[in-house]
């Protein structure tokens, strides 16, 4: 049995101004009273909760965090459903293809047994390769857990809405409420247009406030928490709303291991809808921090010495199972051959932690290195993907957005202008084509882009120039040797990054100088 949580800190005059909102936001019915209550209240909402975020490097006028960044506006929610009605069902289907979106979270580009791993076994996540294609160039679009979410869900740059840096620590996102803007349409939204039900179990990291809310972004189930990580074990003590686990918008205490619960809650949602099609996004917080795991996982490594990377282990194969577990229920429900599944990452594996891998590749996440933002990426579509095969052009995770619309049929308007295009268009008949010519990164000082095999770093003054076809290590900096190439991409980069607006909120003020290659690369969370 779940048990109701009581929300934190409603003694406080502001507190019950804040708990009223949230009520009336819970209910849909009086979404347009809300936004005309928290517009009038604005400047109280959240004040005193936590510590003042530090100074600001001045890119923004808010960026002192003395306003909300995006309070609840019946202005943006009309312009979105504005541009959800732009969307149409390009052909009537019985029964459309359904999709589940498998994301895990800062998992090791080479823990997986598909990318060589001889340490963790990974038998389910790697059937999907087997069965499906892998993509050996595939990234996500930061190197950081919430903007790479915006763009994944988006199809779209996440800078476009300002969403350069990650939300910061679960307070200071609610208080000042940070997260994607009400503006941009889901993919979830999108899914809705042509019939789908649409269910989301896991981390959330795109908004804590009732507006930002994953029911309120197109997704008619919800299970898992909104903050950026989350306890795998149930907690000692009670949660403020913005950090517990919730079901739909009620606080619980889940008692089972995280991992397994988010598995439970998506079978649970597949047998329910398993008469119509649907769209389950699972973004685990596995193997994010804290690094913890039970004893039903960590007795599979009793022979790994080291406490942290037991754990670690432990942690990979739970999720692995819980993938497993994902699968069979697809099968045993007779869901499978109909059913795109698509696992992917959400950043490289960190280097802080010391037992993540990424094989090969350069650094981690936090960094715009291979190490950070390449990622594994598998996608299982029977009857319509090879099996056992591979796509080596580079691939967003911009591109899920149009590829699911395609599969769903549902047209994408002109109006939305994506960033990413569908891959169903190349993963047939062989195309001379390429789905990006050019793929752009920003954080702050740090900026990246590859264009075909060539690979360009830029941290302040700091530079560094690859070729990705010889080097996918990038252990040779070519930027002294090929100056005009160097020059052609940073104006690419530049010509890009003007095109977009400054960031909505500053990055974390623990900014670090890191030496790479003995070259100064400013960290930017």
């Amino acid at each position: 049995m779940h048990r109701t949580l009581h929300v934190r800190s409603w003694a406080s005059n502001q507190g019950m101004i804040e708990r009223l909102i949230m009520q009336v936001f819970f209910d849909s019915r009086c979404r347009l009273i809300a936004a005309i209550c928290i517009l009038a209240v604005g400047p109280v909402w959240g004040q005193n909760q936590g510590q003042n975020q530090g100074q600001n490097q001045g890119q923004r006028a808010n960026e002192s965090a003395k306003v909300e960044v995006f309070p609840a506006s019946a202005t943006k929610l009309a312009k979105r459903n504005q541009l959800i009605s732009l969307y149409r069902p390009n052909k009537i289907q019985k029964r459309g293809p359904n999709v589940v979106l498998l994301l895990a979270d800062d998992l090791g580009y080479g823990d997986l047994g598909i990318h060589g791993s001889k340490t963790i076994p990974t038998p389910n996540i790697d059937r999907l390769g087997s069965e499906g294609v892998r993509f050996t160039n595939a990234y996500v679009t930061a190197a950081s857990c919430s903007p790479s979410r915006a763009g994944l869900l988006t199809g779209v740059y996440q800078q476009r809405f300002g969403f350069e840096f990650n939300t910061a620590g679960a307070a200071i996102t609610n208080r000042y409420a940070r997260g994607l803007d009400p503006e941009a349409v889901t993919l979830a939204n999108a899914l809705q247009v042509a019939g789908y039900r649409t269910g989301m179990f896991g981390k959330w990291h795109l908004g804590t406030q009732p507006h930002l809310h994953p029911m309120s972004r197109g997704f008619d189930a919800f299970y898992g928490f909104l903050a950026g990580a989350h306890s795998f074990l149930q907690p000692e003590e009670p949660e403020a709303f913005h950090s517990t686990v919730m079901r739909g918008k009620t606080a619980i205490l889940e008692p089972e291991y995280l991992t397994d619960a988010i598995a439970r809650e998506t079978v649970a949602f597949i047998k329910k809808h398993r008469s119509r099609q649907f769209f389950a996004y699972v973004p685990f917080n596995a193997v994010h921090t804290p690094i913890e795991a039970t004893s039903v996982y960590l007795d599979r490594f009793s022979e790994t010495s080291d406490p942290r990377q037991r754990a670690y282990n432990a942690m990979t194969s739970a999720l692995d199972d819980a993938v497993g577990r994902i699968l069979d229920t697809l099968q045993k429900q007779g869901l499978e051959e109909n059913t795109m599944v698509i696992f992917v990452n959400d950043n490289g594996g960190p280097i802080y932690t010391k037992v993540q891998s990424n094989g090969p590749l350069k650094l981690g996440k936090l960094f715009l290195f291979e190490g950070g933002i390449r990622v594994p990426m598998l996608i299982k579509f029977p009857g319509r993907i090879k099996p056992s095969s591979t796509f080596d052009p580079m691939v967003s995770t911009l591109d899920l957005f149009p590829t699911i619309c395609g599969i769903a049929g549902v047209d994408v308007p002109t109006a939305s202008k994506l960033d990413g295009v569908d891959l169903m268009d190349f993963l047939g008949t062989p195309r001379s084509e390429v789905p990006h010519d050019c793929l752009f990164w920003s954080n702050g000082p740090n900026t990246a882009m590859r264009e075909g095999d060539w690979k360009l770093v830029i941290s302040g003054k700091s530079v560094w120039l690859f070729n990705l076809a010889e080097d996918p290590g990038e252990k040779h900096d070519l930027s002294d040797d090929h100056a005009e190439k160097l020059e052609h991409m940073r104006a690419k980069i530049k010509n890009w990054r003007d095109a977009m607006p400054a960031p909505a909120w500053p990055s974390k003020p623990q900014r670090r100088l890191i030496q790479v290659d003995g070259k100064p690369y400013q960290l930017n969370i």
